[in-house]
C-alpha cells in the first residue's frame, strides 16, 4: 500500500469515472492477502472469502466497506453495497492501480477494438489454477500491484467489510463471496 486507498472490484470491468476506492484509509505498508477456500460436495474448490490482514489484532467490530457517496442510512433493509462481478474475478488494489488499468485499457482499446484486458493476465492466472479457482498477485507493468482471485461461484454482487480492532483501526478487509452457510 503506497497510498492507503484500497479498492475491491472486478478487475476486468470498466470503472469509468466512478470512485472505486473505499472511504476508509489504511496505513501504508505491505500486507498479506488470504483466501479462504471451500471444497464443495462436487469436489470443486471455491474462494469463499478474500482478506487483507493489516495487523495481528483481533477484529471486534465489523463495518460495511463503502465508497464516496454510499450512505448506509439510504439503504433499505434488504439492500447492501458491494461490487459487481461480471468476469468471475475479484481483486484488491489501490485506487491508483484502478486508474492505471482503466487508462491502459482505454488506450489499448482505441488501438485495437478487440483488446481484452483479461488476456494480459490469463497466462499468469493459469499457472495458479487449482480445480475451479485461481489467484494472482502481480506488479502490472512494474507500476501497480494487484491481487486477483476467482469469486465464489462466479458472477454476482459481493460485499466487503472492515474488521476493526479495539482502537477502531482496520485489522482486516474481507470480501464475502456468499458460499458459506
Amino acid at each position: 500500500m503506497t497510498s492507503g486507498h484500497i479498492a475491491a472490484c472486478d478487475p476486468f470491468v470498466s470503472f469509468g469515472r466512478r470512485p472505486i476506492a473505499f472511504t476508509r484509509k489504511v496505513a501504508l505498508g505491505k500486507y498479506p492477502i488470504l483466501l479462504v477456500v471451500k471444497r464443495l460436495e462436487s469436489g470443486d474448490e471455491r474462494v469463499a472469502y478474500s482478506m487483507i490482514k493489516f495487523t495481528n489484532e483481533q477484529a471486534i467490530e465489523w463495518d460495511l466497506a463503502t465508497r464516496a457517496g454510499q450512505e448506509l442510512k439510504h439503504l433499505k433493509e434488504v439492500e447492501f453495497f458491494g461490487y459487481g462481478v461480471n468476469m468471475g474475478m475479484g481483486c484488491f488494489m489501490e485506487a491508483e492501480a484502478a486508474i492505471y488499468l482503466q487508462a491502459y485499457e482505454d488506450k489499448r482499446y482505441k488501438e485495437d477494438n478487440d483488446f481484452y484486458l483479461y488476456e494480459e493476465f490469463a497466462e499468469a492466472l493459469e499457472q495458479n489454477y487449482k480445480h475451479t479457482c485461481d489467484w494472482l498477485v502481480t506488479r502490472f507493468h512494474d507500476k501497480v500491484d494487484i491481487a486477483m482471485f476467482t469469486t465464489g461461484i462466479s458472477d454476482g454482487m459481493y460485499t466487503s467489510f472492515w474488521g476493526l480492532d479495539q482502537k477502531g483501526k482496520p485489522a482486516y478487509l474481507v470480501t464475502d463471496f456468499l458460499i458459506m452457510e
